[in-house]
This record gives structure tokens, C-alpha cells and sequence, in this order.
């Protein structure tokens, strides 16, 4: 049963994370979301979640931000049984011969560095407890294909979950954590809705994926609550594709 539990989304205030956060509310989750430069959307879903949302601010890509995020969400939820890392950025296409530190430096900070800090802060509040619990790490089918046209370093910043994740479930293991990467395709998000709206664009993308169509969150968030639900536990350590059958081309 997954009522009185409580999930922890962090990038839980848009995109996938916020589909996330809503179906598991639906689902009778308690869910605490992280919020950064964007209040508003947090605090309109808090508003609108009847006491079953909560939100929290957080910059995974400061160690001390990470660790009171945790704290604040213990002190006024209580301990959690779930963490789905959906907090993650892209920052465009770029050739390998032009990228500069910052542009790599950036995006491993909060989709690879980030990602472990708040994994680890999860991990270590239920080990001391002696609490089961489930991660979801949010990764991507770039990852199995080394990223679409100048997109190398978001793919290897997925390809670095994908590898921690399987890391991190042999290492929890024995004290009833279980891990997954979730690897969603292409999907409807405010960070996709300017390629998208090009019909042009949208029909080369949809040309390269087998089911022909790119992903409603809802096509995300539905497996990413089963996996929390704790019935698939002992595939811990799983790479769940979410790619509408893969790339075809």
C-alpha cells in the first residue's frame, strides 16, 4: 500500500519529475518536490495536491543545499521510502570541438554529481534506520546510443547514471535498497516544447523512433510508480528503456 508513504521528486516542480510527483499523489503517495529558480510552479502544485505535496528548495549542485533538503523533508514529513532523481539539465547541442569546461563542468554537476550527492543522502538517512527504500535515477536513451547530433556530453552524463546506478544497487543490496535508471526517449516538457512545436523537427525525431510518436510524461511516470511500489525489487540494478520500442534509425 502505498498510503502514508512518502517519495521524495527532486526536479519534482516540472517536466517528467512534476508528471512523477502528480501520478504518485494520485497514487496515494505523500510527496515532497524540490524547487530552485522556479517557486511558483512548486507552490501551485502544493496548492492543488489537497496536503499530499510538499515543497522544498534545493541546488543539487551545492553539497550543503543537498544535505538540508533531506533534513528539511525528515523534519516535516518524516523519513522516506522512495527517491526519484529527476532534477537534470540539458544544455543544447554542441560539437565536441567547441565545448569549453563550463559547458561539461555544468552539466555533470547536477546530472551526475548531483544525482549521487542526493542518492547518497537518501541511502544513508535509511541505512541508519534500518529502513528498506527504492531509488528511481532518471537517465536517458541517449545514454544507449551516445546522444542524438551534438549531444555527446548529455549522453555520457546519462551513461555515468546508468553505470553508478548498477554500482549503487550491488552496494545497497544487502541493506534493502534497490536502484534503478530509467531511461525515457524524447517526451512533451517545457524543456522540449520549442523543438517540438517545429512540425519538421518533430516529424525527423518521430521518424527515428519505432512506435513513431515521442512520450506523453504520463508514458514515464506510470512505470517510475510501479518501480517505487516495491514490487520489482529484486531486478535492482535494471536499465528500464522508455524509448517507444528504440531508435530505428
Amino acid at each position: 500500500m502505498s498510503e502514508n508513504r512518502l517519495l521524495i521528486v527532486t526536479g519534482g516542480n516540472r517536466g517528467i519529475g512534476r508528471q512523477i510527483a502528480l501520478s504518485a499523489a494520485d497514487a496515494g503517495w505523500r510527496v515532497a518536490i524540490s524547487y530552485g529558480s522556479n517557486r511558483k510552479a512548486a507552490d501551485d502544485m502544493v496548492a492543488a495536491s489537497d496536503g499530499r505535496i510538499e515543497a522544498f528548495a534545493l541546488d543539487v549542485t551545492a553539497p550543503r543545499s543537498v544535505a538540508h533538503f533531506f533534513e528539511e523533508i525528515e523534519m516535516s514529513m518524516g523519513p522516506a521510502q522512495a527517491l526519484v532523481t529527476a532534477a537534470g539539465i540539458d544544455n543544447g547541442p554542441r560539437s565536441i570541438t567547441d565545448v569549453d569546461h563550463d559547458f561539461v563542468h555544468s552539466t555533470f554537476a547536477v546530472n551526475v554529481v548531483g544525482l549521487i550527492l542526493c542518492c547518497r543522502d537518501f541511502a544513508a538517512r535509511a541505512m541508519a534506520k534500518g529502513d528498506a527504500g527504492v531509488i528511481v535515477n532518471m537517465s536517458s536513451m541517449a545514454a544507449t546510443i551516445g546522444g542524438r547530433a551534438q549531444k555527446s556530453v548529455y549522453a555520457a552524463s546519462k551513461g555515468a547514471v546508468d553505470v553508478f546506478t548498477i554500482g549503487a544497487a550491488k552496494e545497497f543490496a544487502p541493506h534493502g535498497i534497490s536502484v534503478f535508471s530509467v531511461r525515457p526517449g524524447v517526451t512533451r516538457t517545457d524543456m522540449t516544447s520549442t523543438m517540438l512545436a517545429d512540425p519538421k523537427t518533430r516529424a525527423a525525431i518521430e521518424s527515428t523512433i519505432a512506435c513513431g510518436a515521442v512520450a506523453d510524461p504520463v508514458d514515464i511516470a506510470m512505470p517510475v510508480i510501479d518501480l517505487i511500489s516495491g514490487k520489482f525489487n529484486y531486478a535492482s540494478g535494471s536499465m528500464l528503456n522508455l524509448g517507444g520500442g528504440g531508435f530505428i534509425t
